[in-house]
């Protein structure tokens, strides 16, 4: 794991890069990072220097979602998002479909969310088909560090992640959601012995 300078950012710096292509772990600074799999799906995600990035793996394509402040994608661009702009939705190889949609909210209006949110990143320890990270940034002087929470799960027909970017010195967090809804040959090998996950 490389450490990072604390360096303060803004949630509407958040940018969203869909490439078609693995990740370049090279370089990036990693904070925490997790794996999940089922069948022929796998999942590596990361809380980076800038935020999250998501690789989803199939047998027929692989996809990296990074939501950062500072650029880090590399590969085909598929898709971008910026915050104020529509949900994202585009057809991936081999007919599956990505999906994300973020809302930038009040701190305090997040709070039922992020709770439920830290609930599934608590429990996905225990099967391999869930991922869940959290990291805690470190603070500015005399405030309270930003904090990324990701989980992202391999389930019947696709994969979801849900996030949280926390900014406290600006009292705001970017909450997001990605569905990635996989072609119906690919969900069905993946359908296949997966465990049965908690109610989303």
């Amino acid at each position: 794991m490389t450490e990072i300078r604390y360096q303060d950012e803004s949630a509407q710096a958040l940018r969203l890069s869909l490439s078609e292509g693995p990740a370049h772990w090279e370089g990036l600074s990693l904070l925490v990072r997790g794996e999940a799999f089922q069948g022929s799906v796998g999942i590596d995600a990361a809380v980076i220097g800038s935020s999250h990035l998501l690789e989803v793996r199939t047998a027929g394509f692989t996809v990296t979602e990074t939501l950062a402040c500072r650029s880090s994608s590399t590969g085909r661009p598929l898709a971008s998002w910026r915050p104020g702009e529509p949900t994202v939705e585009c057809a991936l190889p081999d007919g599956t479909l990505y999906r994300f949609e973020a809302r930038l909210v009040d701190s305090r209006e997040a709070n039922a969310e992020t709770d439920r949110l830290r609930s599934l990143i608590g429990s996905a320890a225990a099967g391999l088909a869930e991922v869940g990270l959290a990291y805690r940034f470190p603070a500015a002087a005399g405030g309270a560090g930003a904090e990324t929470l990701v989980w992202a799960a391999v389930d019947p027909g696709g994969v979801t992640a849900r996030t949280a970017h926390a900014y406290p010195s600006e009292g705001l967090v970017m909450l997001s959601e990605t569905r990635i809804a996989l072609a119906a040959a690919t969900a069905q090998r993946v359908d296949e012995g997966l465990p049965a996950l908690a109610a989303l």
